[in-house]
């Protein structure tokens, strides 16, 4: 996806088991990663037991990340989000809902250079027009199931809506996504 990615190597390389690489790419992203748990997670110590577990799924599932599809801070950030939201799911929690637009990978956090901040802005600034694109309920439905966590019944009780609408929403807006950022 992107040419001057400064973590896909990082990647790679800990695909490979390179121990060292894995070292300095914790020490790079592991800021900005702590951010998007404690906002998901709203307690430091839950922040930093999903962080922890999140690292060892990407060391563990490396080899899997395809920079054709993200960049290395969006499927890490992938990772560690999924791993939050499976923990809320355990408990039976929600995150907390709030009332804003969809807020990009303007993490907390501000290690990164001028040059990799502009990157990512410009990702999130494109993923904010597809999602604009969406009809509205596409667009809740998305949110609701990638960004708070809900199941597809949760959903459809939420927006009184049957299932299988809800689901095809889910899907036919992915797809959309997924042209639109192409």
């Amino acid at each position: 996806m992107q040419e001057n990615d400064p973590y896909a190597e990082l990647l790679r390389l800990c695909a490979r088991g390179d121990e060292k690489a894995f070292e300095r790419l914790y020490q790079l992203t592991s800021p900005k990663l702590f951010s998007v748990c404690l906002k998901l997670m709203k307690t430091r110590h839950a922040a930093e037991d999903v962080l922890q577990d999140g690292f060892i799924k990407i060391w563990n599932n490396a080899a899997s990340f395809n920079p054709e599809r993200a960049s290395a801070m969006t499927w890490m950030a992938t990772v560690v989000r999924n791993r939050g939201l499976d923990v809320l799911r355990s408990r039976k929690s929600r995150p907390q809902e709030v009332e804003t637009e969809y807020e990009g990978l303007d993490f907390a956090s501000s290690d990164l250079s001028p040059g990799e901040m502009a990157g990512i802005s410009l990702s999130a600034s494109r993923v904010q027009e597809c999602m604009k694109a969406l009809q509205e309920k596409q667009r809740k439905s998305i949110l609701m199931a990638y960004y708070y966590g809900y199941t597809h019944e949760e959903i459809a009780a939420r927006l009184a809506a049957p299932l299988g609408t809800v689901k095809a929403w889910v899907r036919r807006g992915v797809e959309r996504l997924r042209k639109c950022l192409e």
